[in-house]
């Protein structure tokens, strides 16, 4: 119908992990750095780290960015799909290829053989095999789309908090390289020091602190 885009078709490998609504299993972050007095200044620096689809021609096989909370495809960003109250809410989107060994080793047999029966030869040279890899793998992902995965973040500007609907040490990590280059603010996971260091410990508490050790509660041998 005129008047209506088509949306690219994208393989989900995790159903996305709301925020909104469902399960409600995530990590919680502390935000260190001192906010501006006008959090609307975040939005241009949001919008320029929002989510770029990738592209097949590109030499990129991954890619993360911001999206909308409750909507992965909408990526132009405007103040109230981000702002609620004193609450930031974001859509953590990463795109990635993830084409099937079998079907990359088979096209990639089919080509070589086409290569060497123009050539003449009997086999390629091994710099020979990594290029045509390569133009393989471009014109595959023209036919395999990418998967997508999608974690919702909220962030709780007034107590600092950021709550991450994902325990996945990866994404953790992608999460928080994103959010230090967008609002300028460093994420740390919450942890039993951590936690006492936010809330503050007398001078005796932090002594005693410094004096635990590691206990482990599993039996040797067991």
């Amino acid at each position: 119908m005129s008047g209506q885009t088509s949306r690219p078709f994208v393989w989900y490998t995790h159903a996305p992990m709301p925020a909104l609504k469902g399960s409600l299993t995530y990590v919680r972050y502390f935000v260190d750095g001192e906010l501006p007095a006008d959090l609307s200044t975040f939005l241009k620096p949001i919008r320029l780290r929002a989510m770029k689809p990738l592209d097949p021609a590109e030499d990129v096989a991954e890619r993360s960015g911001w999206c909308r909370v409750d909507e992965p495809f909408a990526t132009d960003l405007a103040y109230g799909d981000v702002f609620f109250n004193e609450y930031v809410n974001l859509g953590f989107r990463t795109d990635r290829w993830a084409i099937p060994g079998p079907l990359l080793r088979a096209k990639l047999r089919e080509a070589e053989a086409a290569v060497v029966a123009k050539k003449g030869r009997e086999r390629l040279s091994r710099r020979e095999r990594t290029e045509l890899k390569d133009l393989v793998t471009k014109r595959l992902r023209r036919e395999v789309p990418p998967s997508m995965r999608v974690v919702d973040l909220s962030w709780a500007t007034g107590d600092g908090i950021v709550r991450f609907f994902s325990q996945s040490p990866r994404t953790g990590a992608l999460v928080q390289e994103l959010f230090l280059k967008t609002f300028g603010l460093r994420l740390v996971p919450e942890a039993p020091y951590t936690l006492a260091a936010r809330v503050g410990l007398t001078r005796a508490q932090d002594k005693a602190w410094e004096g635990l050790e590691p206990l482990t509660l599993a039996r040797e041998g067991a």
